[in-house]
């Protein structure tokens, strides 16, 4: 439950620096940065849908045509021009979060159905799976935060 626990203060923690975000602002790419504040936020999203869909195949994965636009390796530059708004973000992050806890309380020391792998890390549980999610999480917290500092 301690994962859980952190998962959400990440959670919380993400959602305070994306409101502090002037959202004019969300769509420029600074230089030295490859994405900006919507990428980032989105991303967020995304990734920890794919990796505790990876852990657990009953979690459905929620906005799955968000994947072209926020998953690993793409960038706003490719973007079309219908993208989802900040608030469209943002209240899927909010969602997210409750989804997670309410799916995952009791299944953290399950065996991921998959183990998922990123570089010389192997995560064969779920909860593994979630302390990755919120590690990712507060790395991308921690970019958005500079982007909004300089934009």
């Amino acid at each position: 439950m301690e994962s859980i626990k952190q998962f959400i203060f990440a959670r919380n923690a993400a959602l305070g620096t994306i409101a502090k975000a002037p959202e004019n602002k969300w769509d420029e790419v600074p230089a030295a940065f490859s994405n900006n504040i919507r990428w980032n936020a989105g991303h967020i999203f995304v990734t920890a849908e794919g990796l505790l869909h990876l852990a657990d195949e009953s979690y459905e994965v929620s906005q799955p045509e968000w994947q072209a636009l926020f998953a690993t390796g793409t960038r706003p530059a490719d973007w079309p021009k219908e993208l989802p708004s900040a608030e469209d973000i943002t209240n899927a992050l909010q969602e997210q979060m409750n989804r997670i806890e309410h799916h995952f309380s009791a299944k953290l020391t399950e065996k991921a159905v998959k183990p998922v792998t990123i570089g010389p890390l192997e995560m064969t549980t779920v909860e593994a799976v979630l302390q990755f999610v919120t590690f990712h999480e507060g790395m991308h917290t921690g970019v958005i935060n500079s982007l909004a500092k300089i934009v």
